[in-house]
C-alpha cells in the first residue's frame, strides 16, 4: 500500500572545486526527527521517518552565482535479532539568494522502511557536507507490535500540510492525499498556525458509523481544545485527516489525541503524540512568567540579526526544545517576544540555574569575547567562554605554561559549586584555543585520564 522512498532536494550536488565565497553559520546545526508506524501485513509494519533541516544552518559555497550546500544523512534501524536496515544519502541544496524563503524555512524529507515486528533502535546522523564538525544526531527506541484483528489505529502523523492530491509519484503522496510532515512538532502563529494530522484506521465495519474525536490535552490532563465528527467509512481500512487551529492556544507542551468511538460513545481505539505550541502573542502559563515591560523595552531596538545573535549567545541556558523553537521563528516580532519571555524566566532562575539578569550575562559575553577570541572564533563560542558564561568568574585559575613534553593547560576552580568543582582546559593543537578535557562538575565532560592529552 505504501512505497519506500526518500525525497531528494532539488539542486546540484556540491563539487570538489574551491569556491570563491563561503557562508558559515554561527548557530549550531539542528536536526529534527519524528516517525510514525503503520500496518503493512501480518508479519511486518511500515515505518516512516521524517527529517527536518534548517538551510540557514548549513555551510554554503558560491559557484557561478549559486550557493551550494548539502546534508549527509545516515539512518539505521536495527535490533539484536535482525540485520540492520541502513541508508546513507547526500541531500544537496542550491540557492541564489539568502533572503529567499527556501533559505529561511525548514527543508523536510522522509524515508520509509518495511520491517518485521519487534523492538528496534532508530539512529539518525546528519552532517553538514561542507563542514563535518557541524552535525546532529538522535537515537530513539521503537517497539513495533503486530496489529490485532480488532479495530486499531496507526501512529498520529503531525503535519504542516494535508491536501487532496492526484500526484501518485509525489514523495508525500498517501491515499490520494499530499501529507507533508512537521518533524519539529512545533505549531503556532509564528510557525504553523494549523495543526494538520493524519491517522490510519484498521479493521473497521464498513456499515458502522463511528465518531473521530480530536483533542489537544495539556500536561495536567485538561482538554484545551476538542472537535468531533461522525463518519461512515464504508471500507475495512480508512483514514482520518483533519486540521486544528492552534493560534489561540497558550504556549506549552501538549498531547494531540485522536479517539475513535462507536455509536454509543464507547472508545474503540486511540493514538496520540506530543506537540509543542508557540504563540508569542499569548501569555505563558504561570510556571513560565511573561516578560516585563522593562525586558520588552530592552529588546525593542534590536534588529532581526541582533535578536538571533543574542539567542545564540544565551542558548547554553536553553533546552533543546527551545533551541528548535527559536530556529523556526521567521519574524522579528516573534523572536523579540520569545527572547523577552526567555529572559524573564532566566532572571527568576529555573531548573538548576541560579537567577541571572540579562545585563550581567551580556557583560560576561563581552568579557569572553575580549579575552578568549581566537583565530576569528568569538570567545562565547569557545570552551572557556561557555564555562565563564554559565558559571561566572572562577575563584581560582591555575595556569601551566607549555614545556618540552607538555602542552599549556589551565585548571579553573569554583569553590561554591557542588562543594567545589574544577574544569581542565588544554591547548591541544597549539592554536591558543584551550579545549575542555575534564571536569568534576555534574553534567560536564569527565575524563579522569585527561593527562594523556598533555603529551
Amino acid at each position: 500500500m505504501k512505497k519506500c522512498f526518500l525525497l531528494m532536494a532539488l539542486g546540484m550536488a556540491c563539487g570538489v572545486e574551491l569556491f570563491a565565497q563561503t557562508l558559515t553559520p554561527t548557530s549550531n546545526f539542528v536536526l529534527n526527527v519524528d516517525y510514525a508506524r503503520f500496518r503493512n501485513n501480518d508479519q511486518s509494519g511500515y515505518l516512516e521517518v521524517y527529517y527536518g533541516f534548517y538551510p540557514n544552518l548549513l555551510t554554503y559555497r558560491l559557484s557561478d552565482g549559486v550557493y551550494h550546500a548539502g546534508v549527509k544523512l545516515r539512518t539505521r534501524v536495527w535490533n539484536k535479532a535482525t540485520q540492520a536496515v541502513a541508508q546513507q544519502v547526500l541531500l544537496p541544496l542550491a540557492i541564489t539568494d539568502t533572503s529567499s524563503a527556501s533559505y529561511r524555512f525548514p527543508f523536510i524529507t522522509q524515508a520509509g522502511y518495511m520491517i518485521p515486528f519487534g523492538e528496534y533502535t532508530l539512529e539518525v546522523l546528519a552532517v553538514d557536507s561542507l563542514n563535518s564538525s557541524r552535525r546532529d544526531s538522535i537515537s530513539l527506541p521503537i517497539k513495533f507490535q503486530p496489529y490485532p484483528e480488532t479495530i486499531s489505529l496507526s501512529d498520529v502523523e503531525l503535519c504542516s500540510k494535508v491536501v487532496a492530491s492526484s500526484k501518485k509519484d509525489d514523495a508525500f503522496s498517501k491515499n490520494s492525499l499530499e501529507v507533508v510532515p512537521n518533524p519539529a512538532l512545533v505549531f503556532g502563529v509564528a510557525t504553523h498556525p494549523m495543526l494538520f494530522n493524519y491517522v490510519e484506521l484498521y479493521n473497521l465495519d464498513p456499515a458502522a458509523t463511528y465518531t473521530a474525536k480530536r483533542q489537544l490535552v495539556a500536561s495536567d490532563g485538561k482538554v484545551v481544545k476538542e472537535s468531533s465528527q461522525p463518519r461512515k467509512y464504508g471500507m475495512r481500512n480508512g483514514i482520518e485527516a483533519s486540521s486544528m487551529n492552534v493560534t489561540a492556544v497558550i504556549p506549552g507542551k501538549y498531547a494531540f489525541r485522536l479517539l475513535l468511538l462507536d455509536e454509543s460513545g464507547r472508545e474503540l481505539g486511540r493514538s496520540e503524540k506530543t506537540v509543542f505550541v508557540y504563540n508569542p502573542h499569548l501569555q505563558a502559563p504561570a510556571s513560565g512568567p511573561a516578560a516585563s515591560p522593562f525586558q520588552a523595552t530592552q529588546l525593542a531596538g534590536l534588529s532581526d540579526a541582533e535578536l538571533t545573535k543574542e539567542f545564540q549567545q544565551v542558548q547554553y541556558l536553553a533546552t533543546s526544545d527551545e533551541t528548535k523553537m527559536f530556529a523556526q521563528l521567521t519574524s522579528e516580532t516573534g523572536k523579540r517576544e520569545f527572547l523577552a519571555n526567555f529572559w524573564a524566566q532566566l532572571e527568576l532562575g529555573r531548573f538548576d540555574w541560579a537567577p541571572i539578569k540579562r545585563a550581567e550575562y551580556l557583560r560576561r559575553v563581552a568579557a569572553v569575547n575580549q579575552n578568549f577570541t581566537v583565530l576569528g572564533r568569538d570567545g562565547w563560542r569557545t570552551d572557556r567562554g561557555r564555562i565563564y558564561l554559565l558559571y561566572g568568574d572562577p575563584d581560582q585559575i591555575d595556569r601551566f605554561p607549555g614545556e618540552t613534553e607538555s602542552k599549556p593547560y589551565q585548571i579553573w576552580r569554583y569553590f561554591s559549586i557542588e562543594r567545589g568543582v574544577e574544569f581542565v582546559f588544554i591547548d591541544r593543537w597549539g592554536d591558543s584555543n584551550f579545549y575542555l578535557v575534564h571536569s568534576t562538575k555534574r553534567g560536564e565532560l569527565q575524563d579522569d585520564a585527561w593527562q594523556r592529552f598533555l603529551q
